[in-house]
């Protein structure tokens, strides 16, 4: 919830929020190729308060770059009432159960596996390859849930990803150099843990940490990825968290957690991180490009920069990206418009209307996309800074979603306090994280 707040926020900010355009919903469709009437394309989206004016823009906007190409191809939009993505996947697989299927809609990363496995998503592949202009996108962002052994299943509807944010004012007190914003030449990880303990030290009401990155899996799999290892699962699928690389990176953190450079859960239980940080109590922070807005908002009252996520010296640094998609599903008579359809969707002038409200995180779209990060930064970042948001979009690296990783994450975040309060080594809690993704591996696999 706090994240979704922090996404709004950063997009009304920049850009403030557009009325929506009245899509319809509808229930039926011309059959592809007949004249006269257009072929209309059912495109489902969940029907969320906050977010469906954005996508009903971005809609009315492919409309009228379909109707300028001269495509008589209208694309409509099929509401699905649901309160989150799992309910909003269980309707539309209940559509398609019963032979009323949209042709196109819009899933969350998470559920992508599920529903290639299952054969429900059309393989886009040849379109991606062939039909799109892949000059135009950061195609970096379509190697996400949705690209399994090389094939697209997906275009995505947006992005966010991690960035290192530092607070200035509290760097030139401590006398050190700011972070690197080269993501081919990142701070180190030992440079890190320097500079975190430079910008240490107790002041009134308490302390004054230095760094702050939450160890979950998708951002110890960015670092273990960084320093030549893999991201929770190696090339087979098999849970490597317990080799020696990621036991490096827990152990990275270990060392923070037990100087006092980096706050346990005890501290954030007070105030948390991102908190701590905007009171000028915390000198880095590792988070999402969705407190872009937020901090171009805030530069009267907090020097904020922008740099690379921490990485391994003299190598690039990579930063976990969430990126949900438009897809295509199995089954639609109308497999050649809705090609059209989507293609206007992800176009620039689509992205464009999309970004005005607000909605849908960091567009893909390269023009679009560095519009809007100037707009979110305004004039009050270095130009570094700017570049470095910008350019992490060339260095993002999927979350590996599969049937389990959802469940195995959240049992694996409820036991983290165990080893960030000392009780465990930070040995141990990897050889647990391990366990618990086997455990789940071989649940699935039965």
């Amino acid at each position: 919830m706090k994240k979704t707040l922090c996404i709004a926020l950063a997009f009304v900010l920049a850009f403030g929020i557009l009325a929506g355009c009245g899509a319809k919903e509808t229930t039926s469709a011309s059959p592809e190729g007949s004249s006269g009437e257009p072929t209309v394309i059912r495109l489902a989206l969940m029907n969320a308060e906050t977010e469906i004016a954005g996508w009903e823009a971005m809609v009315s906007a492919a409309n009228a770059k379909l109707a300028a190409d001269g495509e008589n191809i209208v694309i409509e939009i099929q509401k699905i009432n649901a309160t989150d993505w799992p309910e909003y996947y269980q309707k539309v697989a209940a559509e398609m159960a019963a032979g009323r299927a949209p042709d196109i809609g819009r899933v969350a990363e998470s559920f992508m596996p599920t529903l290639i496995d299952r054969g429900q998503i059309v393989d886009m592949t040849d379109f991606v390859n062939n039909e799109l202009d892949q000059s135009q996108y950061y195609m970096k962002t379509f190697e996400n849930a949705g690209y399994v052994d090389g094939r697209y299943y997906g275009l995505p509807s947006g992005l966010y990803n991690y960035v290192l944010y530092y607070n200035k004012d509290l760097f030139d007190a401590a006398g050190i150099a700011y972070p690197s914003s080269d993501w081919n030449n990142p701070t180190s990880f030992e440079e890190i843990e320097e500079m975190a303990a430079a910008l240490t030290k107790q002041i009134e009401g308490g302390t004054q940490f230095g760094f702050y990155s939450a160890p979950y899996m998708a951002e110890v799999g960015m670092y273990s990825k960084s320093k030549g290892g893999f991201s929770v699962f190696d090339d087979n699928g098999n849970p490597i968290m317990n080799s020696a690389v990621t036991k490096d990176v827990y152990n990275w953190y270990d060392r923070m957690l037990t100087s006092g450079t980096m706050p346990t859960p005890t501290s954030t239980d007070i105030m948390d991180a991102m908190t701590m940080f905007t009171n000028n109590r915390l000198g880095m922070i590792v988070d999402g490009t969705w407190y872009l807005g937020m901090f171009g908002a805030m530069t009267d009252t907090l020097n904020v920069g922008i740099a690379a996520v921490p990485g391994a010296k003299g190598a690039p640094s990579y930063t976990s990206q969430f990126v949900d998609s438009f897809v295509m599903f199995t089954g639609t008579k109308q497999e050649a418009a809705a090609y059209k359809a989507l293609a206007a969707i992800i176009s620039k002038e689509g992205f464009e209307a999309l970004a005005a409200t607000g909605v849908g995180g960091i567009p893909v779209q390269r023009e679009v996309s560095a519009a809007v990060t100037d707009t979110l930064l305004g004039d009050k970042f270095s130009e570094d800074g700017k570049a470095c948001a910008k350019n992490s979009l060339d260095y993002t690296l999927k979350v590996p979603y599969n049937a389990f990783y959802q469940q195995a994450d959240e049992k694996v975040n409820n036991m983290m306090g165990e080893w960030m309060l000392g009780q465990i080594s930070a040995d141990e809690f990897a050889e647990k994280v391990q366990d618990i993704l086997l455990a789940y591996k071989a649940e699935a696999e039965k």
